[in-house]
This record gives structure tokens, C-alpha cells and sequence, in this order.
């Protein structure tokens, strides 16, 4: 756990991370289906690590009164 300063509580509480799948920008069709795995792959063997951490968000949630913040840092988020 961490502790940080909660904007809605207003005051340092313990915060915990959750990580959550970004939505597809790709339609459900079989053929856009077909060029999300195709994008997947190809950015998948240039930088296995990267490809990954471009379909993640990183949120850190208040256990006080449960105001979910995302907290996508660094460089691999961007």
C-alpha cells in the first residue's frame, strides 16, 4: 500500500494500484479483430516489454472513500 494526498478526501490515505486493460480501439468485425492481432504482433517483436505496457492503464484507488485517480508514469505510459 501507499499512502498519498487524496484530492477528494482532501487529506493522506492509503491508496492502493489497479491495473486495467485499455479498450480496443478496434471494432468487433472479425476483420478488425484480425488487425488488432496483426498491430499486437508486429509491436510485440519489435519491444515485447512495450507492447504490453501500451494496453495498460495504471489507476491508484483511495481505500477511504474509494476515488479511483489514473496514474499512468514514466516513459512506458506514454
Amino acid at each position: 500500500m501507499l499512502k498519498q494526498f487524496c484530492d477528494h478526501c482532501g487529506e493522506e490515505t492509503e491508496h492502493r494500484e489497479i491495473i486495467k486493460q485499455k479498450p480496443s480501439k478496434y471494432g468487433n468485425s472479425r476483420k478488425e479483430q484480425f488487425k488488432a492481432f496483426l498491430s499486437g504482433f508486429f509491436a510485440g517483436t519489435v519491444s515485447p516489454a512495450g507492447a504490453s505496457l501500451d494496453l495498460i492503464d495504471r489507476y491508484v484507488v483511495c481505500k477511504k472513500c474509494g476515488h479511483k485517480k489514473r496514474e499512468n508514469l514514466g516513459d512506458e505510459f506514454q
